[in-house]
């Protein structure tokens, strides 16, 4: 990712973004002028980080102002004249306070959701880090598994009684054996390519007492037979070695991920994909513990910010502080379930440097079994610390706490207690971010105020200057571009369709509304424009549609030799994913691996 002889670029769409909020609120153009003036100052003296660091900065300020419970402060930014809100962007920030920096009785929340995409705009940009960035990340990871020795959970406090009765009674018909094994698209920490995922070489002795060989890792007998030999030179170990891996996150550096055993990661697909369709469809936790669609937290943080009947709660590092103690404590009453869990943990984990550590956290981010036991927890703990706190009803208490990963919410009046008691297991708040007061709310991607989305707009990937453009960048901005124009951001969409179009040449334009199957614009209302210049089109008499040639993003595919055992394997475990439709099922699509084709796609 090269960001050299670029930063003109993204000047330029933060300046485009701002004219097209300057039209939407009709501000006058010799402020506007000022502003960019001021911004294009900054930038001149600071550089990329002004837009990445500085207003991010601002951005996490203003958040916490519209709680409610601050004056509004100014990090590294001028006073307006007789006012305590910033200088740039002044108009702006007159529709939302007031001049003591306070908020108005009823600020504008179109000013709001401007305000928070101005300041957010390149927050998520997923920028190169250097080697301290990455190393600072390391440290840290290595330290949080360190402070888990400290923890010490009172086994007799009321809330952990009711935390494990609650855990009993959800798993007691739980059977962790009845799995279907199967791979994920990430890398293993034992280095093997997609294609090599089902030849399995080695035993791990505690996975091996739960999840043989013989019933789990072969097709039958008959394959054993076959492969008898390589068998017998199965390498057999007692301790299970992960590998912790940075992969892009946004503007301030790395996030870890946990590349597993290729062994454990069969195992742990299974049995994690498991507990979240058995959490999901329990009557105990139906409805208020998810993991496929978040849409229940979005809609609660939506009613929440306008009755403020439910607050959303931020966890620090989540999955890193889920200590094995808590879940031995938790799962203390669901022996068979504990047992499994184990088996197919990594005891230990190799960092970037070779050195290894032992695992004090019960999975980092990365094991399948992270999301599952981490967010059923969480709930646990929660509805735990309001019974023991509250006094009330354990079906009042689950009835309000809703928990999708790390994003929990939970009706207004138990929140304290949360806050109290989750520390006390070694799980820490990132308070900054827990929305309890004021109108402001945000979960699972949906920051709301006053029951209206002011979810900002935000740019993820960094523009490629090559002659060639890669399909996961083309498509992030098709995308994006569609996005700003939806958010009536008209300048800012129409410079990103010239950057785009300049590499890859005309695209189809549909309707806001529709859906295409390919690169195309949602351009105002396709059936009002016609036919796009320089587009292909085509009827499909056979289908009675209308098709336009474009550029389809598809995964880049490696072929095998099918017939072997590994790959019937792979088949029959993987019925469900994409690419076991293929014609030809020796055939995989590497992991973060794609490319633009030229394609006929359906439009309206």
């Amino acid at each position: 990712m090269e960001v050299h002889n670029s930063l003109s670029t993204y000047v330029e769409m933060f300046e485009q973004l701002y004219l097209a909020i300057a039209d939407m609120l009709s501000l006058s153009r010799r402020d506007t002028e000022l502003d960019l003036q001021k911004v294009r100052f900054r930038i001149s003296s600071e550089g990329f980080s002004f837009l990445t660091k500085t207003l991010p900065r601002l951005g996490k300020a203003f958040d916490k102002a519209l709680l409610g419970d601050s004056v509004f402060p100014l990090p590294g930014l001028k006073k307006a004249h007789g006012s305590e809100t910033p200088k740039l962007f002044g108009n702006l920030w007159k529709m939302v306070f007031t001049v003591g920096g306070t908020l108005l009785e009823s600020p504008s929340t179109d000013a709001i959701r401007h305000l928070r995409t101005l300041c957010y705009f390149l927050y998520k940009v997923e920028m190169p880090y250097d080697k301290a960035t990455s190393d600072s990340v390391i440290s840290s990871f290595v330290a949080t598994d360190a402070a888990l020795e400290a923890v010490s959970i009172n086994n007799g406090s009321r809330a952990i009684q009711v935390a494990k009765h609650l855990t009993s009674q959800t798993f007691k018909t739980f059977d962790p054996t009845d799995i279907e094994p199967k791979h994920g698209p990430g890398a293993v920490a034992t280095g093997e390519k997609v294609h090599e995922k089902h030849f399995f070489s080695r035993i791990y002795s505690k996975l091996e007492r739960v999840y043989p060989l013989w019933e789990y890792f072969v097709m039958g007998w008959k394959q054993v037979q076959d492969d008898l030999d390589r068998y017998k030179d199965f390498e057999e170990l007692s301790v299970a070695t992960a590998r912790v891996c940075l992969v892009p996150k946004d503007s301030r550096g790395p996030r870890i991920i946990s590349c597993e055993p290729l062994e454990l990661m069969w195992i742990q697909q299974g049995l994690g994909n498991q507990l979240k369709s058995h959490i999901e469809r329990h009557p105990l936790t139906r409805g208020h513990v998810n993991f496929v669609s978040q849409e229940i937290n979005r809609r609660l943080a939506l009613s929440g910010s306008a009755s403020q009947e439910w607050v959303t709660l931020d966890m620090k590092e989540a999955s890193d502080r889920v200590s094995v103690e808590l879940v031995n404590t938790l799962f203390a009453g669901c022996p068979d379930l504990i047992k499994a869990l184990y088996a197919c943990r990594s005891d230990q984990t190799r960092l970037p440097d070779g050195t290894h550590i032992e695992l004090l956290k019960f999975a980092p981010m990365g094991s399948n079994l992270c999301f599952p036991i981490q967010a059923f927890s969480f709930y646990a703990l929660c509805v735990g610390a309001i019974v023991c706190e509250y006094g009330v009803t354990r079906r009042e208490a689950r009835e309000s706490v809703f928990v999708y990963g790390d994003d929990i919410i939970v009706r207004q009046q138990y929140y304290p207690a949360v806050l109290r008691h989750l520390p006390f297991v070694g799980l820490l708040f990132n308070k900054d971010k827990c929305c309890t007061t004021g109108f402001f709310r945000e979960s699972c991607g949906c920051d709301a105020y006053k029951g209206v989305d002011v979810t900002p707009l935000r740019l993820k990937k960094v523009w490629c200057h090559r002659s060639t453009i890669s399909a996961d960048i083309a498509a992030s901005y098709v995308g994006f571009c569609n996005q700003a124009f939806k958010r009536g951001y008209y300048r800012l969409a129409g410079y990103i369709r010239e950057m785009v179009e300049q590499r890859l040449g005309p695209l189809p334009e549909v309707p806001v509304d529709f859906d295409p199957s390919g690169l195309a614009w949602t351009w105002q209302s396709a059936a009002a424009r016609g036919r796009t210049p320089g587009v292909a089109y085509r009827f499909r008499k056979r289908f009675q549609r209308l098709e336009a040639r474009t550029y389809v993003v598809r995964p880049v595919e490696k072929s095998t030799d099918p017939d072997n055992w590994s790959t019937i394997l792979r088949v029959r475990n993987n019925r469900s994913t994409p690419d076991s439709d293929s014609p030809n099922v020796g055939t995989y699509a590497l992991p973060r691996r794609s490319c633009l084709q030229r394609g006929w796609i359906t439009v309206p």
